[in-house]
């Protein structure tokens, strides 16, 4: 078949250096295209978790609460209000160990089926005894913010400045 294609490039094993070329310079402005919008995306969830989000807070036997939850000023704790702890009402990111989806810890297993839509639950595992702050937001896409923030917080990844030097960098030396 490659024998009878009006470009011989294109045959099976066959590599010229136009196609390797054209392959690696789609690929680059890809990469680039995603790491763009990668940080767009990242800002826009730092952005939203630091003006806040009420959610529930599932407790062990009783029913949910109610609170607001924010990133501080300085990106580095989750701090949720109202709450009889005032100023422990927190958790820091650096003792965050996991962010998961969904309803899988045990204080989600508690809860019937069908209370809480899978796409509106996360948990947050933190501490050495790997506690769980287990959270229901109104809607997905702000679970998903918080996951998405959470992940990279805890990956380093805490600001803009920091996102845009990474993103010249890669820029500069592809």
């Amino acid at each position: 078949m490659a024998a009878d294609s009006p470009n011989p490039s294109v045959g099976p094993g066959d590599s010229t250096m136009s196609m390797d070329s054209c392959s690696i310079t789609t690929s680059l402005q890809w990469s680039s295209f995603l790491s763009a919008n990668f940080i767009c995306v990242v800002e826009k969830c730092m952005s939203s978790m630091q003006t806040g989000t009420q959610m529930v807070k599932l407790r062990g036997g009783s029913k949910g609460l109610v609170r607001f939850f924010y990133l501080d000023e300085h990106k580095s704790c989750i701090r949720w209000r109202p709450s009889r702890k005032n100023e422990k009402a927190k958790i820091s990111i650096d003792s965050i160990r996991e962010v998961c989806e969904g309803k899988q810890s045990e204080i989600f297993q508690r809860y019937a089926d069908g209370s809480f839509d899978p796409n509106c639950c996360f948990s947050i595992y933190y501490g050495e005894h790997m506690e769980s702050l287990d959270l229901v937001s109104t809607n997905g896409e702000e679970a998903r913010t918080w996951i998405t923030g959470l992940k990279y917080l805890m990956a380093g990844i805490s600001d803009e400045d920091s996102l845009a030097k990474r993103q010249r960098t890669r820029d500069q030396y592809p």
